[in-house]
């Protein structure tokens, strides 16, 4: 029997293929019939994991290194480009809220847009049933637009749409977070990610500026809660160097004295934040702290 949903009907859940032939259309089109996303949606950013319809192989072995990690968590990801990873915490690894931030305002808005596309395709969950992501395919979102519009939060709680799946509790805002002041009442996550996004902020505000975002990683952390680093290996940062983008990293390069190879450890342990798993099974190294 089908299954009626506003606009959108399925008959059952997709399989692999049909999941995988859908994103690879919205990603590239088709030759005979190329298609555009609602909203003029310009999809992921391409980083590592960044395919809608791949899970981040860094999150999987997050999974490995210490189970259920995710699930039920409270999660800051900070840097998060244009959310592929914050939607698969929310979405796929089933966190309990999930928050992500970036300083760039028109990653932030991709973002949004595939927050709005992932909730857009959640099967509501029925009597003696649980809400399926992906279950209704691409193609309805491309007929019919977003069920519910980025950013409109208000519509995902209200207690007057009955149908509407239970909403994966997802934001996203712009910020550059080593700069932002606290609040009175501060947020405290269970888990924050820090993937690919350390050398930029060590290239931005100087081994200062390190320091200040370990220490308020820290204070931002439950006891017992989990900071994720993916390493970013000195060559890396010279590697940043580039006449034509952001010339100043020339010179903040210049005055670093902190290396991540050999220093990271020793300043988040000055914080509390103490080496819990690693792995370099990964192109990156990828390390876990847990503060005590």
């Amino acid at each position: 029997m089908a299954t009626v949903y506003g606009n959108y009907t399925g008959s059952s859940p997709l399989s692999d293929f049909t999941r995988l032939y859908s994103h690879l259309v919205v990603l590239f089109g088709s030759p005979a019939n190329p298609v555009h996303f609602p909203a003029d949606y310009s999809g992921p950013s391409k980083v590592p994991g960044s395919a809608t319809h791949v899970l981040d192989a860094r999150l999987n072995l997050l999974r490995t290194l210490i189970p259920a990690i995710f699930e039920g968590k409270k999660c800051l990801d900070i840097g998060c480009n244009a959310g592929s990873v914050s939607c698969q915490l929310a979405f796929d690894f089933h966190a309990a809220s999930v928050t992500g931030i970036d300083i760039d305002p028109e990653l932030v808005a991709q973002a949004e847009k595939l927050s709005a596309l992932r909730s857009s395709r959640v099967r509501p969950a029925a009597e003696n049933t649980e809400s399926i992501t992906d279950y209704f395919p691409v193609s309805a979102v491309l007929n019919h637009g977003y069920r519910i519009e980025p950013k409109n939060e208000a519509a995902r709680r209200s207690s007057t749409a009955p149908t509407l799946p239970k909403w994966p509790c997802l934001k996203f805002s712009t910020a550059d977070w080593v700069l932002t002041e606290p609040s009175n009442s501060p947020d405290v996550y269970e888990v924050i990610l820090a993937l690919s996004v350390i050398k930029w902020i060590h290239l931005e505000h100087l081994d200062q500026g390190l320091e200040t975002f370990f220490r308020k990683c820290s204070s931002s952390l439950v006891n017992g809660g989990y900071l994720v680093i993916e390493l970013q290996t000195w060559d890396s940062y010279e590697k940043a160097i580039r006449p034509n983008t952001a010339p100043h990293f020339s010179e903040s390069l210049r005055k670093l004295q902190y290396r991540p190879e050999t220093s990271f450890d020793n300043l988040l342990a000055a914080e509390g934040l103490k080496v819990c798993a690693s792995s370099t099974a990964l192109p990156r190294r990828i390390s876990v702290y847990r503060k005590d």
